[in-house]
């Protein structure tokens, strides 16, 4: 499948703000030929459509921590206590992946 450059800049919002495949097929427009075909893109981990989703969560998460940050610095408690446990989570994934590739 082959998907231009805005439509992989609207791939990585997308992922930002972590919405489902399904969704995205519907914002994209996609008929039901395109959707299937973008589906197999997106499960494939080495495609470009799945690189730009990820790089687009990867985003969400850094603007989330970022903001955190910016309250946990102005003595927002839950502000850092929930950095702490987005930290915690992100760790527990990370070993997920490594251990069992999931």
């Amino acid at each position: 499948m082959l998907i231009d450059q805005n439509t992989l800049i609207k791939i990585r919002n997308y992922g930002a703000l972590k919405y489902t495949s399904d969704r995205i097929i519907v914002l994209l427009g996609l008929d039901p030929d395109e959707a299937r075909r973008f589906n197999e893109e997106f499960r494939d981990d080495q495609s470009q459509v799945r690189r730009f989703y990820e790089q687009g969560v990867a985003i969400g998460e850094y603007n989330i921590d970022v903001e955190l940050a910016k309250q946990g610095e102005k003595g927002d408690v839950f502000a850092i206590m929930e950095i702490n446990k987005q930290h915690e989570n992100r760790r527990i994934d990370q070993l997920r992946n490594e251990l069992f590739g999931v």
